[in-house]
Formats: C-alpha cells, structure tokens, sequence
C-alpha cells in the first residue's frame, strides 16, 4: 500500500522515540493488528483487601496516545481480516475438541459415532451454477426443457467460470420464488430444531423407549455453522455426535451402532417438514433441499481436523462477498444497496414482507441484510464442547497477566476506572503499520500451512 508524504511524517514520528514504539507496538500486536482497534482509557488499581495496601496500579496514561488498544472481536473479514482469523481459529478449536476432546472434553468422546452433514434449502427456481465432477467444470443447465411461462430459456449450455458474476442468478427473475427464499431463511432455524427432535424420535425407536425417556438412554450433541449459497439460500454444516445420558463422558447404549445413527440422521431430514400459513395465496412448506450429504467423521477419508477446518472457515463469511450487506439496513440503505441484483431483490423482499402485519413476529426488516436468516452463523449444543466465551476468556486472562502479572493474584481486589475514548487507528501512519503487519503474518502463516501440507505429502 503506497504511503503518502503526510502520512510519513506521522510514521517518522511514531519510531522517533524506541521506547514510546516498543511500547507502541506490543499495544498494537495485543490486538492481532485490528483494523479498527478500540480506544480504551483508564486504570486499574489492585489491592490487597487485608491491608488496603495497593499491589499493582496499571494506568493508561504512561501509554502512547493515553489509551489502551483492544482489539474489535469483529467476525466478519470484510469487517475486519485479522479478527476474523482469531474468530475462525475459536471456531476451529471449539469444533475440534468435540471431534477429538480436549478443553473440557475428554478423548473418547472421539470414539462416539460421529455424523459430518451438509443440509440444503430446497429449489426456489432455477439459477446459474457451476457444477465439477472429478475436478473437472461442466456446463450450467445443459439439459434442453421448454422455456419458462415468460418466454425465457430455462437452460444454459455455458461453463461458468467460479469468479462469473451471473453464479446464483436466476435464469428467470420472474419465476424465482423470492418470497418462499427468505420465508424458507427466516425458518430454518426452526427446521433445524425439528429436525434433532425428529433424530431423537428415530433413535428412541431404536431402543424400543418412548421419545421422552431418549435422555435416559443417550444424548444427541451437535455444532453448525451457516454458509451462502450463491442463490441468497443458505447451507448448513453439522457435527452431530452421539453420547450417552451424561453427555461426551459417557459412551451410547451398545444397541446404537454408527450405521443406525446414520439412518436415523437421514431419515429425520428427509422426513421432517411443516406448513407455513399461506402468503400471496400460496401454500409453502418448509423442508429440507434434495441435496444431503452425510460421512463419518473418521471413516471416509474425513478426519476430525479436516472437519474442523472445514466448518471454521465458513464462520467469518458475510452475506455477500463485499460485505455490503455486513449490517442492518435503514430505509435509506435500500437506495443502493451497491450489490447484484439477485440479493438486491431478496433484500427488498424481505423488507417488504417485514411490513406486513401478519409477520410482524418474524421482524424480517431487522433480518434483510442476511435476507432473512435469523440465527447465529456458528451455534452448538450445550454438552457438544467448550464456548466461545470460555476460549476468549482464557486468551484475555492471558493477556492480562502478561500485561500485569499480579492480575492473576486472586486475593487481590481490583478497582477499575474505564472508558471509551474511540474507534481506529490515531493516525493513518499507525494504520498503515498495523496493515503491513497484518499482510506479513498472513504471508508467514500461509506460507507454514503449506510448509506443514507439503511434509505431510499433501
């Protein structure tokens, strides 16, 4: 990134003084160099409570600029890239321990049937797409059919390249159900419940006990994370393992195999489906798509590391892939909306359907920006692993006894004065370091994974 001449003299300035930038830059590395760092000013004072003796007092006023850097936890890397890495590496530890144990988890939670699965959304019509086989790209729609009731091709003889800005386009806007597309988003949260009471029931049979007595014989416990399509629909990738009554301490019941666990999984999303009361006259249910694929973790050349690294990466993706669509939206963001026309219209869609009295609860002008979807894009089962929370607390504790070693001192009362002085870099000479930083440890880090790819042969 090529750095102006104003910009210079606030660099020059920032390493004039070795001291101020050390210190400077151990602030900034704490971040994991966050573009847009929050400002915090303030102390921390520890004291003894026997004695009232002060053990440590921590202010920000020796800092550079008078305040503290935290780093802004942004999930999204169109937000904020370095961020979202510290957020996918979360997601990959949290899906990993329940793959193979650890925090918290222990090891033969590794030897419970274990289901990797990927749900679809049903088709709302046809759309462009780019479809492999055997690593090769074939054509779109090559099949010849007849065209649609408005007189447009319903086929597409063409191999779409994967940076084709028509991927995801229907091939007749006016055909595309757009209405049961963000009905089907609003509900799939729900279907998901349904569809793990339905596992439940399935399994119950298995054990010849009532589906109220399944938690006395085993337990179901699973992670999922939500990925775009190209269509606006989304996907969902789940972990789902099979545990005893006590949870991942306790192995399943001997009549449960991973062969009837799969079954059921199956039959549970195959099956499971509920009306929606009618819209525009039209009856809608809300199912699952035809596309399903189920593996075993550990079997099926799928490792629990494979797995992990899989659905983590799909935690730090937006709506769309500019990010445009990274907040919620007002009245006067619908004016240019700066995306291509087929979110443009599933926004719209979902903003004009929030404005109805009739799905009011949905409160889908609040959801638009992710064209309805209403749930969190990473969430997991109580006993499937550790948190989110729990892995950040750990790292902030770190932090904080690195910063201050007496802030592990459990006795030692604390008395905290904060507040927030602002957003951002103090300068783009500081912005620009923090970029270049950020740029560098991507390079370092890349360059190791296929340092690390390449002695393991792959």
């Amino acid at each position: 990134m090529p750095l102006a001449m104003t910009d210079l003299d606030f660099l020059l300035a920032r390493a004039s003084d070795p001291t101020t930038f050390d210190r400077w830059l151990n602030l900034a590395r704490s971040t994991g160099w966050c573009e847009r760092p929050v400002r915090l000013a303030g102390s921390t004072i520890r004291v003894d409570p026997g004695t009232g003796e002060i053990v440590t007092a921590y202010t920000t006023a020796d800092e550079p600029g008078g305040h503290l850097l935290k780093a802004c936890g942004a999930r999204r890397a169109t937000v904020c890239e370095p961020c979202s890495m510290t957020y996918r590496a979360d997601a990959w530890h949290l899906i990993a321990a329940g793959l193979r144990g650890g925090k918290g988890v222990p090891p033969t939670a590794a030897t419970h049937p274990i289901l990797f699965v990927t749900l679809t959304a049903p088709s709302f019509g046809p759309v462009h797409s780019r479809r492999t086989k055997d690593g090769i790209a074939r054509r779109c729609r090559p099949r010849r059919t007849p065209a649609c009731r408005h007189g447009r091709p319903t086929r597409c003889r063409e191999i779409h390249p994967a940076d084709d800005e028509r991927l995801g386009e229907p091939l007749c806007a006016d055909c595309f159900d757009y209405v049961g597309a963000v009905l089907w988003n609003a509900h799939a949260t729900e279907l998901w419940r349904r569809t793990t009471i339905g596992i439940r029931r399935h399994l119950a049979k298995v054990l010849g006990v009532g589906s109220s007595r399944f938690v006395d014989h085993a337990g179901l416990s699973y992670a999922k994370v939500v990925e775009y399509q190209d269509r606006g629909l989304i996907h969902l990738h789940v972990v789902i393992r099979l545990d005893g009554p006590a949870g991942p301490e306790e192995a399943p019941p001997e009549g449960l195999t991973v062969e009837e666990f799969e079954a059921a999984v199956v039959a549970a999303c195959q099956r499971t489906r509920f009306s929606y009361p009618s819209i525009d006259d039209v009856d809608r249910d809300i199912r699952w798509g035809e596309q399903l694929d189920v593996r075993r973790v550990a079997a099926d050349s799928v490792t629990p590391a494979a797995v992990a690294a899989y659905i983590a990466k799909y935690a730090t993706k937006s709506t769309d892939a500019f990010g445009r669509l990274d907040h919620r939206l007002t009245e006067n963001d619908l004016k240019d909306l700066g995306v291509r026309p087929h979110l443009e219209r599933l926004v719209m869609t979902a903003w004009e359907l929030g404005g109805r009295p009739e799905l009011e609860h949905l409160k889908l002008r609040r959801w638009a920006h992710t064209l309805g979807f209403r749930g969190h894009w990473l969430t997991k089962s109580r006993r499937y692993s550790t948190t989110l929370g729990a892995l950040r607390a750990a790292r902030a504790q770190w932090s904080a006894q690195r910063r201050d070693p007496s802030s592990g001192i459990a006795e030692a009362a604390a008395v905290k004065d904060w507040r927030y002085v602002g957003r951002g870099w103090d300068n783009p000479g500081d912005e620009w370091l923090a970029r270049t930083a950020a740029a560098a440890k991507a390079e370092a880090r890349e360059f190791a994974r296929a340092a690390g790819l390449a002695e393991r042969g792959g």
